[in-house]
């Protein structure tokens, strides 16, 4: 269970970096997508499946906070999230493919939700009505008739769409990927690493580059909604609710950056401490394992150049699992 745990943690604390490094698209998806299948592996190898993925849970957040102490509080969220419904769906469900497939979609409906709760609690009202309004917009230019959906809403069933296609493949490839791993395993051990290959591996998670940090995306959501709403509303009533939209963005950020966050940051330090007395021998032994783990992704993304998109991403996830579980077992 330590290597399992410790892809895991490399998932969450450092594949993020490789995954930009390599240039690969839409990373949440596929950082969250990665985390399930691990879960999955975990609960097909454990023999207290509930246990092992909770007690794997709570290491990799101890790495996390560890390795990367400026990682955003919704992340750990996520993490805890997925940790806590694995254990619960793979202890109750009758059978792993099932738990498997669950998990994949909460795990994605729970990133895709947040992201539409943390944009209304954000900018409120106003940005659904903005969407409303482009989307009305739109549809005029290209003829269309208002139809029985609105803008906002074919925009909710296409994002939520979206993420529920993701869950599914993910649930499928987290619930046969356990019986292809073992199979392998067993019918062969990988060979080690050609010596010739030299794939450069990121030492840690890769800078953004400025245009794609939060701050410049929330800043340029917020000047295109104000050019809307002032669009919408000509004269003084735009202006107002404009100003209306910057007050309240102001001061969800202040009660975040002054409130909410120094007091979760405690609770997790809090956390951090008490747990790192029961499970520090397994942090330490699981940090130790990730800069080779780090090495053996870089190269098995490269060994897998000929594959392409979620083909490509199923032979890594097997190539990685299966050698570093070969490993582990030499």
């Amino acid at each position: 269970m330590e290597r399992l745990t410790a892809l895991w943690a490399l998932n969450e604390a450092g594949l993020g970096g490789l995954i930009h490094a390599f240039q690969i698209p839409f990373t949440g998806i596929v950082v969250g997508s990665t985390a399930v299948i691990l879960i999955a592996l975990i609960a097909f190898f454990a023999e207290r499946k509930s246990a092992a993925i909770l007690k794997a849970t709570v290491i990799v957040l101890l790495i996390k906070a560890a390795v990367s102490p400026h990682t955003p509080l919704p992340a750990y969220v996520a993490v805890a999230f997925q940790g806590l419904a694995g254990s619960l769906l793979f202890a109750f469900l009758p059978t792993p493919r099932l738990a498997a497939l669950m998990l994949g979609l909460l795990a994605l409906w729970q990133g895709a939700v947040q992201k539409l709760l943390v944009m209304t609690l954000l900018y409120g009202a106003p940005l659904w009505e903005s969407v409303d309004a482009v989307g009305r917009w739109i549809l005029e230019r290209l003829g269309g008739g208002p139809g029985t959906l609105s803008p906002t809403g074919w925009f909710l069933t296409l994002y939520l769409g979206y993420y529920t296609l993701g869950g599914l493949v993910t649930g499928w490839l987290a619930g046969t990927l356990p019986r292809e791993i073992a199979r392998v395993l067993k019918e062969s051990p990988p060979p080690e690493p050609v010596a010739t290959e030299k794939p450069v591996a990121p030492a840690g998670p890769s800078t953004k580059r400025w245009w794609r940090r939060t701050p410049f995306k929330a800043g340029l959501a917020l000047a295109v909604l104000l050019i809307i709403l002032t669009r919408l509303y000509p004269g003084d009533e735009g202006l107002a609710r404009g100003v209306r939209v910057l007050a309240r963005v102001l001061i969800v950020i202040a009660v975040w950056m002054l409130a909410v966050r120094p007091l979760a940051r405690r609770l997790l330090a809090r956390f951090q401490r008490r747990e790192q007395g029961v499970y520090g021998a397994e942090v330490a032994r699981t940090l130790d394992q990730l800069p080779a783990l780090r090495r053996a992704a870089a190269l098995a993304w490269t060994q897998t150049h000929h594959a392409r998109g979620v083909r490509r991403w199923k032979r890594f996830l097997v190539r990685l699992v299966v050698q570093a579980l070969a490993s582990e077992s030499t």
